[in-house]
């Protein structure tokens, strides 16, 4: 027997298609109201980043609507910012731009990899098993060595003619 709650709300296809296109319509509207205002001030790209000390390449990537070469969310906030005020735009009108970017290789992905790994039980585990081998490796290596005696605690004396 399933629960029906009447409070939740369940996501259709068309739901999830009609939120797609609500954000890239808000980000293509950003695109467009920075592209406009600059030019409405008859501002060229490097005169831009030299006011604004943005990179003339993240310019390029907002004004072409590049996601990919978009800086991360952190930075972007305060780029954004700056160019609202230096093109006399209402505080949050470029907020479009700040769409989540999709990455396939994201090092998230990889949980291995993640430098915390060894701050959770399983990485701690694997470090005592790597140190306990460590141990017995060196331990049959000198049991190796005694058994050839190869191990004198007498100096190595070179002869000299």
């Amino acid at each position: 027997m399933a629960l029906n709650f009447p409070f939740k709300k369940t996501l259709t296809e068309s739901d999830h298609l009609t939120e797609k296109t609500d954000k890239d319509y808000v980000f293509l509207e950003a695109i467009n109201l920075f592209r406009s205002q600059r030019e409405k001030f008859e501002i060229s790209l490097e005169e831009l980043s030299i006011k604004t000390k943005i990179s003339r390449n993240v310019l390029i990537a907002i004004e072409n609507g590049w996601k990919k070469y978009l800086p991360e969310k952190t930075y972007l906030v305060s780029m954004l910012k700056i160019l609202e005020i230096e093109l006399n735009l209402e505080r949050g009108s470029l907020n479009g731009l700040l769409a989540e970017k999709k990455t396939k290789n994201s090092i998230s992905e990889f949980k291995f990899i993640n430098i915390d790994f060894l701050n959770s039980w399983v990485g701690s585990l694997l470090y005592l098993i790597f140190m306990l081998l460590s141990i017995l490796a060196l331990n049959i290596q000198q049991k190796f060595l005694l058994e050839i005696n190869s191990i004198s605690t007498e100096p190595v004396q070179i002869n000299q003619k």
